[in-house]
């Protein structure tokens, strides 16, 4: 069932059946998508932007697949293993593009399709590259910051997060897997688990265990934030948790959000390594797509540098872009209020600490069978996490077991801790 975005103010759409007919074969262009959680819709703003004077088999139709990251990864993978060409463009996240480039369900981009390639920031068009050759463009990318409220003193260092606790993501979904291999990277001074790797020995499954260990053993707010998603995140921080943990795009939640507005700041994350996990989502040509030339016309728009711009000042999407980070200011957007936007300072102060951000982003597993790790490795998080709480049947891997469960996921076999 998929679910097509055709009313706005709706937080999400009505479910729909298919219209198409073989393949999936339709006029004008199809993009594939999670769903829009910026203020008012600002991907979809951007895709009415395309169509507007577009002739009707020029135009773009925004389809969300499903709610969460994890979901619309399973989803859409099985529909383009099945050859299907419903979809034009994909929005793919950086973690799960691996997968979609070695499966074949990407076609390949040529800089010369691209508008001012050079714009780019390099390590992070890099992400959509495999085996050397770009299938994707960075649309929008990302890395965790620290959201504090007014009148709280930041925590210097992660020891000291930890201990008072935070409002973070720690429901088991790829939201898990970010936040332990941030606590393990910080706390342990050490990026394991991350770029191109298809083992895990014992010596590094200690490294992760230890860890982990830290991040169960963090204050109350963070044994809360188990049942925590990015939008419980938020809205735990607004009822007056002190610290959040969250992607940038809450920045843009809370200054349009009356109950907080500018009653917070934004940080990087503590010392000593201030290391955040690189996210982000590519826009990719479906290889399946009967209109591969009108999707990249469509991708040069989305991902240009007045796009890009639109998107961070109204949205809060971080820009893949150098450029659009220049002269921030605060979104053009007539539909919101002055009260409803961060002050020019407060925009410049933020898009400050998010270029710092970036540059102290570290990928995830850069492999075709991240699905795989990351099911494996938060299976194993939350064993740490249950025996911690002492819940019955619950008991800590051993560094052999843990070493093994992720060797055997990082090589797309079933692993388990």
């Amino acid at each position: 069932m998929l679910t097509l975005v055709i009313l706005p103010g709706l937080k999400w759409s009505l479910s729909y059946r298919s219209i198409f007919h073989g393949c999936g074969e339709h006029d004008g262009l199809v993009i594939a998508a999670d769903v829009d959680v910026s203020p008012d819709f600002q991907r979809r703003a951007m895709v009415d932007a395309w169509n507007k004077d577009k002739a009707p088999g020029r135009r773009a139709t925004l389809v969300e697949i499903a709610r969460s990251t994890d979901a619309t990864r399973s989803q859409l993978a099985a529909a383009l293993a099945s050859g299907s060409c419903a979809y034009d463009v994909l929005l793919v996240d950086t973690a799960w593009f691996p997968e979609y480039a070695q499966r074949g369900f990407l076609a390949e981009i040529k800089s010369s399709w691209l508008d001012e390639p050079s714009d780019f920031i390099p390590q992070i068009m890099k992400t959509g590259q495999w085996h050397e050759r770009q299938y994707a463009v960075p649309w929008f990318t990302d890395a965790g910051l620290l959201y504090v409220r007014r009148g709280e003193a930041a925590p210097s260092t992660w020891d000291e997060l930890l201990r008072q606790g935070y409002a973070t993501q720690l429901k088991n979904y790829e939201g898990l897997t970010v936040n332990a291999l941030e606590v393990i990277w910080n706390t342990q001074r050490r990026t394991v688990l991350s770029d191109a790797i298809d083992s895990v020995d014992e010596n590094i499954a200690r490294v992760v265990l230890q860890g982990l260990e830290e991040l169960a053993g963090g204050g109350a707010a963070l044994s809360g934030s188990r049942a925590y998603g990015e939008s419980e995140s938020i809205e735990a921080f607004i009822g007056g948790q002190a610290f959040m943990r969250n992607w940038p795009y809450a920045f843009r939640e809370l200054t349009a959000d009356p109950r907080i507005r500018t009653d917070f700041a934004v940080k990087s994350l503590p010392e000593p390594l201030r290391l955040s996990v690189l996210g982000g989502w590519h826009l990719a040509v479906s290889a399946h797509s009967r209109h591969q030339d009108e999707a990249v016309e469509l991708i040069r728009f989305l991902t240009s540098a007045t796009t890009q711009r639109e998107l961070f000042h109204c949205g809060g999407f971080t820009p893949s872009r150098v450029s659009a980070f220049t002269d921030p200011k605060p979104c053009s957007d007539p539909k919101y209020s002055q009260d409803e936007q961060p002050s020019p300072e407060q925009f410049r102060e933020f898009a400050t600490t998010l270029q710092a951000a970036l540059f102290n982003a570290r990928p995830r597993p850069v492999t075709p069978y991240y699905a795989q790790f990351s099911e494996t490795f938060r299976g194993c998080v939350v064993q740490v996490l249950n025996a911690h709480a002492g819940l019955p049947g619950a008991s800590r891997p051993t560094p052999h077991k843990l070493s093994v469960a992720l060797t055997d996921a990082l090589r797309g076999r079933h692993g388990s801790c």
